[in-house]
């Protein structure tokens, strides 16, 4: 059985984090690459097992780089603030007809 991730949040932070490693990679740095890959499939595949591949792929990568990645992520991710808000609903009251 295939299980898809449709949480948006979880896809806007994946989302974040491979921006981030976009931002944060260093040309030559193997893993970087990986992870930046990782991630991109993660978010076009959308399955438990691409999300796990990436974790494990940013897991690898140096803890220094790692630093890097996640602080750039927490800007881009403040920056993004209230991209996937719960918005309000608006309710409609039917009419009767008389």
């Amino acid at each position: 059985m295939q299980h898809w991730l449709d949480d948006e949040a979880a896809l806007c932070s994946i989302e974040i984090l491979s921006e981030a490693v976009e931002r944060t990679c260093v040309p030559g740095i193997l893993e970087l690459r990986m992870l930046r890959n990782a991630l991109r499939e993660a978010v076009k595949a959308k399955t438990p097992e691409a999300v796990k591949t990436a974790f494990g792929m940013f897991a690898r990568v140096d803890r220094d780089y790692r630093r890097r990645i996640a602080h750039e992520a927490l800007t881009l991710a403040t920056k993004q603030k209230g991209r996937f808000a719960p918005r309000e609903r608006v309710v409609r009251r039917t009419r009767m007809m008389v």
